[in-house]
């Protein structure tokens, strides 16, 4: 999650399963603060939830995206590529 010059760089993941997904954004706002931003609902309706978490630094974040990353494998969600 860090480029080749070791700046925090944005993620963007997603997971589906059956007839549900799940994503996640990892970015900054407009004042360089770091947010998670997670979306999840059921595929093909637009119906959904989102709900965006505020980071103290990129390095919480990245602890956060781990943990979630490893709920969603548990959980039986195969990554999708964006």
């Amino acid at each position: 999650m860090t480029d080749e010059f070791g700046d925090s760089v944005p993620v963007r993941l997603r997971w589906e399963k059956e007839s549900r997904y799940y994503e996640i954004h990892l970015q900054q706002d407009l004042w360089g603060d770091w947010v998670l931003t997670r979306i999840w609902g059921r595929r093909g309706s637009p119906m959904g939830q989102i709900t965006r978490v505020p980071c103290r630094s990129y390095r919480d974040a990245a602890a956060l995206l781990a943990s979630v990353c490893s709920q969603r494998k548990r959980r039986g969600y195969e990554p999708v590529p964006l």
